[in-house]
């Protein structure tokens, strides 16, 4: 297998990607669209775009780490490849927020399961929001594209040994499951997706969409942070953004103005609505930042009787879905099982105590294993969500109760 670095071999041939660290002076670039996030959502529209032959500029506050950064070590990548060094949490600290900060978003540091959006939730935001446009069968070519575009099917090989307990477990109970589609190919099964894949398997956005929008001339600037959208009458004219120092999170002190026809905004479901807050956009219906759901995960810990090593293998390949929509969409709140990999700095914060408990406990970590349940939040009007709101740096925050139905 070869293990040719995309980004490497596309920067050597000269794309247009510029590090928000080397600046020296202020400068102003004008583009047909300018995309804000570089992941699942940024990535695709750019190499859409830029394929139609528009003139794209891709802007990222993280920075582009590739092959050669993923070296399978907890203690690096957290700090560089997640928001806030991996310390992202709610308004109240009760929920930590696991999210991508670097070229590819969350689609380089995700575990790899890449589900279609269920029939249930389609039909009911089609019935209870007039969505018709997203129903399953409208949206039915648009999968099958995607699916096909990041080599998404379920995971053929052998699940490793703490997913096979999710397996086990359903069967002797009687559950549902299934086999967890992957966007991968020719995947080693080392287990470390969470870290950055080392071995180009993952096909996320930094391996497929953003390689082909570079090569279609699209820019990109990494190491860009989004300040503000600025509106001249009823129309944004550019976007003011900051330069990142060296480490990531210092602003330099120099600043980059695009200007564009077309703006699209897919920095997350928190860095959107953070941006659309500091640019003071019109929000007649008080909507931005409204409504931002989490699927709030609850995790079980247990020691198994025999060695599980759940830091080795696909992370994730078998799930159950007996608990999602058993009672409907308004009924309880539904939940999906899966098992998550326990690796040994991740492990720190989920396995309860401290200290010497905290010690012996993780000397048992390769018998541990995992389930969690994925909540399903956002159907009954006693499940509202989130709200982001600004922190006095213009830092976006996510304030998210959890009511006595969830």
């Amino acid at each position: 297998m070869s293990l040719t670095d995309r980004i490497a071999r596309g920067l050597e041939a000269g794309w247009k990607v510029t590090d928000g660290a080397t600046l020296t002076q202020n400068q102003t670039h004008e583009a047909d669209v300018v995309i804000i996030g570089t992941g699942a959502g940024g990535g695709t529209t750019a190499e859409i775009l830029a394929k139609a032959g528009l003139s794209v500029i891709l802007v990222e506050e993280g920075r582009l780490y590739h092959q050669k950064d993923f070296k399978m070590n907890e203690l690096d990548a957290y700090a560089s490849l997640y928001q806030e060094g991996m310390s992202r949490v709610t308004k109240d600290g009760a929920i930590s927020i696991l999210q991508g900060r670097c070229v590819g978003g969350s689609t380089t540091v995700n575990w790899t399961s890449s589900f279609r959006t269920p029939a249930p939730t389609l039909n009911h935001w089609a019935s209870r929001f007039g969505l018709d446009d997203l129903t399953p069968a409208a949206m039915k070519p648009w999968f099958d594209g995607r699916e096909q575009r990041h080599n998404i099917e379920p995971w053929l090989a052998e699940p490793n040994v703490n997913n096979d307990i999710l397996r086990q477990g359903c069967e002797a109970l009687g559950w549902s499951w299934e086999v967890i589609p992957r966007n991968v190919k020719g995947c080693w099964n080392l287990g470390y997706c969470g870290v950055g894949c080392p071995t180009n398997a993952k096909q996320g956005a930094l391996t497929t969409t953003i390689p082909v929008a570079l090569d279609n001339n699209a820019r990109l600037f990494h190491g860009l942070r989004a300040d503000k959208l600025v509106m001249e009458q009823d129309r944004i004219s550019h976007l003011q953004a900051s330069a990142m120092a060296a480490d990531g999170v210092t602003p330099s002190g120099f600043t980059i103005e695009l200007r564009a026809r077309h703006f699209v905004v897919a920095a997350s479901a928190i860095g959107s609505p953070g941006l659309l807050l500091r640019s003071d956009i019109p929000d007649p219906h008080d909507r931005i930042g409204k409504r931002t759901f989490l699927h709030p995960v609850n995790a079980t810990i247990a020691e198994m009787p025999d060695t599980v090593d759940p830091y080795y293998g696909a992370p994730q390949s078998i799930y159950s879905d007996e608990f999602n929509f058993s009672q409907g969409v308004d009924g309880p709140a539904g939940f999906k099982l899966e098992v998550p990999p326990l690796h040994p700095a991740m492990s720190a914060g989920v396995v309860p105590g401290h200290g010497e408990q905290q010690i012996r406990d993780l000397s048992k970590l390769p018998r541990l294993n995992s389930v969690i349940a994925l909540l399903r939040d956002g159907f009954h009007p006693d499940s509202t969500g989130g709200t982001v709101s600004l922190r006095d740096d213009g830092s976006p925050i996510l304030d998210y109760p959890v009511s006595d139905y969830l």
